[in-house]
This record gives C-alpha cells, sequence and structure tokens, in this order.
C-alpha cells in the first residue's frame, strides 16, 4: 500500500501543479480581503473530488466515460459554468478585492464554495483522470476499503496542497503584486477560464 500512496501523491501533485480552472479559481479568491474564501472554494474542490472518487469506487465514472451522451452532457455543463465565471470575472469592475457588499454575499451565499465544487464536478478531465488513477494506478481486485483510503488519501492531499498554494499566493511579495495590478489579473483570470470553457466545448464539437 505505501508504494501505491507514494505514486498517488506524485501523480496528483503534478496534476495539481498543472495550470488548470481549480488552480486559476484558487488565485481570484486567495487575494481576496482574508484567506477565508479561498479555503472554502478548496473545500469546494475537495468535495467535489470526494464525489468523483465515490462515482470510480462505485464504477459509475466508467459508465459515463463510455456513454457518448452522458460525457457531451457533462463536458457541455462544465465547459458552460467555466465560461460563466470567467464572464463573471473578465468584466466585474473592481479587480480581485471585495467591497463590503461583496463580503456579505460571500458569507450568505457561499460562493467560494460553490464554484470550487461545481468547477471541479463539472469537469470530465477530474472524472477521466480519477477514473484512470483507479484503473490503472489501483488494481481492480483492490478490496473496496483500501480504495476508499487512497481516495481519501488524494483528497487529504489537494486540501494540504492547495492550502499551501493559497499561503504562498498571500505571502506579502506576490500579493502585493496581485493588488498592484489586480483589475489586469482579474481579467486574464477570466480570459483564462472562458478559454478552458472554450476548449472543452470546442474539444466535444469536434
Amino acid at each position: 500500500m505505501t508504494s501505491t500512496l507514494l505514486i498517488l501523491a506524485s501523480i496528483t501533485f503534478v496534476s495539481m501543479m498543472s495550470p488548470g480552472p481549480d488552480m486559476i479559481l484558487l488565485v481570484k479568491y486567495s487575494s481576496a480581503y482574508n484567506r477565508w474564501p479561498a479555503v472554502k472554494c478548496i473545500a469546494g474542490i475537495c468535495c467535489g473530488l470526494l464525489v468523483h472518487v465515490g462515482l470510480s469506487i462505485l464504477g459509475i465514472a466508467a459508465v459515463i466515460a463510455a456513454s457518448a451522451t452522458l460525457y457531451s452532457i457533462m463536458k457541455f455543463a462544465g465547459a458552460g459554468y467555466l465560461i460563466y465565471i470567467g464572464l463573471k470575472s473578465l468584466f466585474s469592475g473592481g479587480g480581485l478585492t471585495f467591497n463590503e457588499t461583496e463580503k456579505s454575499i460571500l458569507k450568505k451565499r457561499s460562493r467560494p464554495f460553490l464554484d470550487g465544487l461545481l468547477c471541479n464536478v463539472l469537469n470530465p478531465k477530474v472524472t477521466i483522470f480519477i477514473l484512470a488513477v483507479f484503473t490503472q494506478v489501483v488494481e481492480p481486485s483492490t478490496p473496496v476499503m483500501d480504495k476508499i483510503i487512497y481516495g481519501l488519501f488524494i483528497i487529504f492531499e489537494a486540501f494540504v496542497v492547495w492550502n499551501f498554494f493559497v499561503i504562498l499566493v498571500r505571502t506579502k511579495l506576490v500579493l502585493g503584486f496581485i493588488q498592484r495590478f489586480q483589475i489586469t489579473i482579474d481579467r486574464v483570470v477570466g480570459v483564462f477560464l472562458i478559454g478552458f470553457g472554450s476548449a472543452l466545448a470546442l474539444d466535444e464539437a469536434r
């Protein structure tokens, strides 16, 4: 089991450090008035991973991957949501800092959590990644309890690594740079998210 956990740790870390929607969202929320919006976003991402792990262990993820219709629906839903939050970021008026009204919205509606959750759950690439882990790295004959342990390990690693990432982003040097160019960075975040969403949609339309 130890060797498998080490392999999982390496694969998961490399995949997390590849720029994607989750990372872009965390950059956005890490530069808010405090770190709690980012922590809520991380919680949402981890809950999304929990869904993917559960689907893989139950074998449902394999059904989704094998069904062209279900996979297409998931892809278009994910693409639509990424484009939606990308447009919100692109046309927001105040950059990445939050005024009092926005603080209230974040607290009442748990927007960071929902963005993290939906961004992760609706990302078919995460579904395929987790499915690949549970078919290529973890043997099909592995006991269900061991699979659950592996799944929880992936989620725990994501929680720890993303929190360290947020701490890095919120260091004085990095945060100062972000706040200095906050409006420009907010636009870049929007463009990236729209780009990720469009790439998903165009890939499915081919």
